[in-house]
């Protein structure tokens, strides 16, 4: 099976590493932000920042909607933040199950990519009990990472 690993670089993608024993036995690429923690990544697509501006968020769409195109993954798994939300609507609409793992950080309240992915991801998981109130039926706590 081919899953997308989908995040933001920083925290999000380290909580992706921390995951990548998951992901054995299958195909997986990489779709995040170009910069130090990322250039040697492989089977990566890397994209300059969408968080940085409207014209970067629409680019960063388009270069999207073109990588899923061309790898078709069955599953898209991301743990945030703002490249998931195209990420997931675009693979949806081509078949894709959505699986989004709320960051560890939020430990009270739903972050904004959160409460956007939450309505159509497949599976959706949160990292703290707290959270699962906030949600709704939907999230599923199964523990956190750290």
């Amino acid at each position: 099976m081919k899953i997308a690993l989908v995040s933001s670089h920083g925290g999000h993608l380290t909580e992706v590493f921390e995951l990548k024993d998951a992901f054995k036995g299958h195909e997986t690429f990489y779709i995040s932000y170009r910069c130090v923690n990322t250039e040697n990544l492989e089977r990566a697509y890397l994209l300059p920042n969408m968080g940085a501006g409207i014209i970067n968020f629409l680019s960063g769409t388009l270069s999207i909607l073109k990588i899923l195109l061309k790898e078709r993954p069955k599953v898209i798994f991301s743990t945030g933040a703002e490249i998931a939300i195209p990420a997931s609507f675009i693979g949806k609409l081509f078949g894709a199950k959505i699986i989004y793992l709320e960051c560890s950080a939020q430990v009270v309240n739903p972050s904004i990519t959160g409460k956007i992915v939450y309505h159509i991801a497949d599976l959706f998981l949160v990292q703290w009990k707290s959270l699962l109130k906030k949600y709704g039926s939907k999230a599923q706590y199964h523990g956190g990472l750290i």
